[in-house]
């Protein structure tokens, strides 16, 4: 009898173990982490709204791409914070530029479970007062999931070359 109970308790024991092992895998409201061809996806729609917002000159369409606490670091400018200072910067610094477009190289992707780091070279073209221009440049940009699609939260770009056309 003795060895019948004491091996019910290990084996009870046992149970126990396992099942609140367990329990995390079955909690509520966890969600599973994108795959990275999901993340992907959702990074080229973003790149491809960006170059849009470019393309009708909607600073609040570009505004929109970011988080609300999204930092935008480019040598030429001082640093940009938050969604509202991207939408104002774009604002004023588009008011002057006519015939804008914006193409994005992607040079490699970084997809992590919470975000995804994009390196990559650009090419803005822009009509202004002096003529037609196509600015060169790199850039490195942070992007986060949002209920809605993807973010960027973080963005540090220069220009490599400006000529004109």
């Amino acid at each position: 009898m003795h060895f019948i109970r004491h091996r019910s308790l290990h084996w009870l024991r046992r149970a126990t173990a396992v099942s609140l092992l367990s329990l995390p895998a079955c909690a509520p409201g966890r969600q599973p982490a994108q795959s990275a061809r999901d993340a992907n996806a959702g990074v080229d729609s973003l790149n491809a709204r960006l170059s849009k917002a470019y393309r009708d000159r909607d600073p609040v369409a570009y505004g929109r791409l970011f988080t609300d606490s999204a930092v935008f670091e480019w040598p030429a400018f001082a640093t940009v914070r938050g969604r509202a200072g991207l939408e104002a910067m774009a604002r004023e610094n588009w008011a002057s530029l006519a015939d804008m477009d914006l193409e994005l190289d992607v040079a490699q992707r970084r997809v992590a479970p919470d975000h995804v780091t994009e390196f990559g070279a650009f090419q803005q073209t822009y009509r202004d007062t002096s003529g037609k221009h196509v600015e060169y440049g790199r850039y490195v940009a942070v992007l986060v999931p949002a209920s809605d699609g993807w973010r960027m939260d973080r963005f540090f770009g220069f220009s490599d070359s400006t000529s004109k056309r």
